[in-house]
């Protein structure tokens, strides 16, 4: 008896190999199609930005029709995922990719702007009415200096207005050292404010909002906050100071700055960090 079976099991063992070598044929021909989250993507001049490939096959090419505005490349080296795309920008202006999948030949087209560079001051502890915390209040590196005041949400940013801005450095005597004089970095923001301060939609001119730049109170990281805003704003300290020092030597720190900052005759008190994100929403710059 077990002779006569022997023939019946060994057919059955070699079907049951063939079945698995042919599941696993199967997984290794998988094709994924070429896909992104969107269709549209901004950076800034200053800054990069990456963006994840959502399905592919790890193998692309990518064409940039206007090479003077930005470089693109290729970033497979992470073992995980589908690859990304790293956006070196050159110059405002808009332009498309062109990616393929060389595995199989398929292409996708992305649309990216090139915008101004610009500054985010992310408040995290304020008494102030208007910048409060969760505000982050956005200055851009252009001749207008505007700003744009968001409030950070769980979903999105919501835009509450828009301003203008203006660095500038006040000198003033130093105390118990006589004849010697300081330079105080302020930033002064322009924005329509009511009698409480608060931001209001009220049909008025912007009022001047002056906040002084605490360096000296062990608060602020002093040196990255000064190189930060004349890296990414393009600020001209020494030329503000009229010959006076604010040192703008270049900073090595690996995390967003502490800003503290006051405004002069209250108890105002606004404490943030500056960073170049998070990324501004999109199709509010030019």
């Amino acid at each position: 008896m077990k002779t006569r079976n022997l023939p019946g099991t060994l057919w059955l063992f070699l079907c049951i190999i063939g079945f698995t070598s042919c599941g696993n044929d199967t997984d290794e021909k998988t094709i994924y199609p070429l896909s992104f989250e969107k269709e549209y993507y901004e950076v800034p001049l200053s800054g990069r930005k990456v963006i994840s490939v959502r399905g592919g096959n790890r193998d692309y090419a990518v064409t940039v029709e206007k090479t003077d505005i930005l470089d693109a490349t290729v970033d497979l080296s992470s073992p995980v995922g589908m690859g990304e795309l790293v956006i070196m920008p050159k110059l405002k202006g808009e332009t498309t990719l062109t990616v393929t999948d060389n595995r199989v030949n398929e292409t996708v087209k992305l649309k990216i702007k090139v915008t101004d560079s610009y500054l985010v001051y992310a408040i995290r502890e304020s008494n102030h009415p208007a910048l409060s915390q969760g505000v982050m209040v956005y200055l851009i590196d252009n001749e207008a200096k505007d700003c744009y005041f968001f409030r950070s949400t769980t979903s999105e940013n919501e835009l509450i207005t828009q301003g203008t801005y203006e660095f500038s450095v006040r000198l003033e005597a130093g105390g118990s050292a006589p004849g010697i004089t300081h330079a105080i970095p302020y930033l002064t923001l322009n924005y329509a404010s009511d009698e409480q301060d608060k931001f209001t939609n009220a049909a008025i001119p912007p009022a001047p909002h002056p906040l002084r730049l605490e360096l000296f109170d062990g608060v602020t990281d002093a040196k990255a906050v000064i190189y930060i805003i004349q890296k990414c704003l393009g600020v001209d300290w020494e030329k503000l100071a009229k010959g006076e020092t604010v040192k703008s030597t270049k900073s090595s720190a690996v995390v967003p700055p502490t800003l503290k900052t006051t405004i002069d005759d209250t108890n105002y008190v606004i404490t943030g960090t500056l960073n170049i994100t998070p990324a501004i929403p999109e199709n509010i710059l030019e």
